[in-house]
């Protein structure tokens, strides 16, 4: 769907969530003084945007391009993602290339929510980024195909994303076939959990 979108923010001290903003919007343009996210890439960053807290997009597992957007979102707790599942994403090797983010920035993230997961390697180097460098985190949950749900998958994959090694010790890993709220589906907007719109209600 080719969507058209232009936003300039002048002043919102209290915006704390953004989405869904897709990758495919052609002309999609987020502007928060002189920052300027286009199609989901941070072209100019100027000024961090503190506030926001929830941010919700649809994109290829790209860590880079999220990484980028954690340095202008610096206070992100919680990533909601839609993995386009016809989108390259690159191999996601993030040891040696982003070793300056990791020792300069620090990740606040506490909630990670990916739909339409399948596991291949690529996803998987983006999850475990997270789980090892997250100090914060609290949740992650992959939203798969029902084909991939079971017990062997999921043994496979908490083997895969090293959930023994992670950083945050109280972080758990939940596999479902559930699909987080879709706020672009949602008929009655008084429905909305207004702090946080995309959560889960299964």
């Amino acid at each position: 769907m080719d969507m058209r979108m232009r936003v300039s923010v002048i002043s919102a001290p209290r915006l704390a969530t953004l989405g869904y903003i897709s990758q495919d919007s052609q002309d999609s343009k987020i502007m928060f003084g002189s920052t300027v996210i286009q199609r989901l890439r941070v072209v100019s960053l100027t000024t961090v945007v503190p506030t926001i807290k929830i941010l919700a997009v649809n994109m290829n597992s790209n860590l880079d391009m999220v990484i980028e957007l954690m340095k202008c979102f610096v206070c992100l707790e919680k990533l909601y993602m839609k993995i386009q599942t016809d989108s390259p994403a690159g191999t996601n090797f993030w040891r040696h290339k982003h070793r300056n983010f990791l020792t300069s920035q620090n990740i606040r993230l506490k909630t990670l929510v990916l739909g339409h997961y399948r596991g291949i390697q690529a996803q998987v180097n983006f999850v475990t980024f997270f789980i090892l460098n997250a100090k914060l985190l609290e949740s992650i949950r992959l939203e798969v195909d029902s084909r991939d749900y079971n017990d062997e998958f999921f043994a496979e994959q908490c083997r895969m994303l090293q959930m023994e090694k992670r950083i945050s010790r109280g972080a758990q890993l939940c596999v479902t076939t559930g699909s987080h709220n879709d706020v672009s589906s949602t008929v009655d907007l008084n429905d909305l959990d207004l702090a946080d719109p995309f959560t889960c209600r299964c």
